[in-house]
């Protein structure tokens, strides 16, 4: 077993690396250029502009699929802000919050207090960990804000998770503070949203005073795709390391989908990762399918980690029911949100979610006849239990069996 794992070893280091620059090859890397997506990058920083004289700038809400660049836009912008900020010396605050990433409403306040100083400086008027009601956290974070004539510019990503979360009264108080805030200082709201019917989910009154300006994302085309694959590569990969072919067949594949970049360049990084094992020369068509296969194999674990917290919940009370029928599925499901003091979403909405969970293969459903009593929906788990726990442990540890 040594000698094999010596020879491993040796090969590599004999052999020449294909990737110059891993970093280009992962999702967080912005490039200095992003192809097809310039006149969305001039629209935002107009937008934004508007901070330079002292004015609040619109709020602003960023639609899409995923891996269609709004993040990268919003990061490419927002990181020329703060430097021309800087240069004026202006009272500029980015505060930039994933909202999956964090588990409450409240989670949100905190780390507002956190990025603007309020906790570090105000000992009296800090927003701690846990202890205050929402209306309290947010009035202490405006009176800051406004105390210290802050201009500051709140990014959301993945906003409609915190809306299923936690609803959209955070939304709202925010959406509202300006008017509140006369002495000086405001509050603009950046959210990025990958679902085309958020909106849909919110208040009227919410929606009527968020909803300024949006912009909306299209997917790339297969030929876009392989403009920024081509470009990604120069940056990535050493000379003559990636076929054409290869390229071709990766933004092909990423884009008879949905022109979802990041899984182009997923499928280019694991492609070129396969590559350099065998010790190839270069990345080619067979390292792309090998690629694609690994990938699909890590699909359902990698799209129920990262779904919103109640498609979670939905998933794992399908899990706990065998051959189950969507009003069984939705009294579990409650029984969940109840065990973790979450807002349970109506029936129609969880109904919905089961069927775009039908769409992406987690689940199978199947109408059948009850005679007389009408129809209804059998729902099976069609992934691994063993993925789903896997996947739900850390959200949900004290409700996997």
């Amino acid at each position: 077993m040594s000698s094999d794992i010596d020879n491993i070893f040796d090969k590599a280091a004999k052999g020449k690396a294909v990737i110059k620059n891993d970093q280009a090859l992962k999702i967080d890397y912005i490039p200095e250029k992003l192809p097809f997506r310039e006149q969305e990058e001039k629209t935002l920083a107009q937008v934004l502009s508007t901070t330079f004289r002292s004015a609040r700038p619109s709020n602003l809400f960023l639609f899409g699929e995923p891996g269609t660049g709004k993040t990268a836009v919003v990061k490419k912008v927002i990181e020329k802000l703060e430097k021309k900020a800087k240069e004026l010396k202006t009272n500029v605050k980015v505060i930039n919050v994933n909202a999956k990433g964090a588990s409450t409403a409240y989670k949100v306040l905190y780390e507002i207090a956190e990025y603007v100083g309020l906790n570090q400086e105000d000992k009296t008027k800090r927003v701690p960990f846990t202890g205050l009601s929402m209306g309290e956290a947010t009035g202490r974070i405006l009176q800051f804000i406004q105390k210290k004539r802050l201009s500051v510019i709140l990014i959301i990503d993945e906003i409609d998770s915190l809306v299923d979360k936690s609803g959209d009264d955070i939304l709202y108080s925010f959406t509202r503070a300006n008017q509140q805030m006369t002495e000086g200082g405001f509050i603009a709201l950046i959210g990025i949203s990958n679902s085309l019917d958020f909106k849909d989910k919110l208040d009227p009154r919410v929606r009527s005073s968020l909803s300024e300006e949006e912009m909306v994302f299209k997917p790339y085309t297969i030929d876009q795709l392989r403009e920024i694959l081509h470009e990604r590569s120069k940056i990535a990969f050493n000379h003559d390391a990636i076929s054409e072919a290869a390229v071709n067949l990766c933004s092909a594949m990423a884009g008879r989908e949905h022109g979802d970049a990041r899984k182009a360049i997923d499928l280019l990084r694991v492609a070129a990762e396969l590559a350099e094992r065998e010790n190839a020369v270069a990345v080619d068509e067979k390292h792309v399918r090998a690629a694609q296969e690994k990938i699909e194999r890590n699909a359902p674990y990698d799209l129920l980690k990262n779904a919103p917290t109640h498609m979670k919940l939905v998933v794992l009370a399908i899990a706990k029911t065998k051959d189950a029928r969507t009003g069984d599925v939705y009294d579990i499901y409650t029984a969940l949100c109840k065990h973790l003091e979450q807002e349970p979403l109506t029936q129609r909405r969880v109904t919905q979610m089961i069927s775009k969970l039908d769409l992406l293969g987690m689940v199978a459903t199947d109408v059948v006849s009850q005679g007389r009593y009408g129809r209804s929906q059998k729902i099976k788990i069609k992934i691994p239990l063993a993925t789903v726990k896997e996947a739900l442990k850390e959200d949900f540890t004290s409700l996997i069996d």
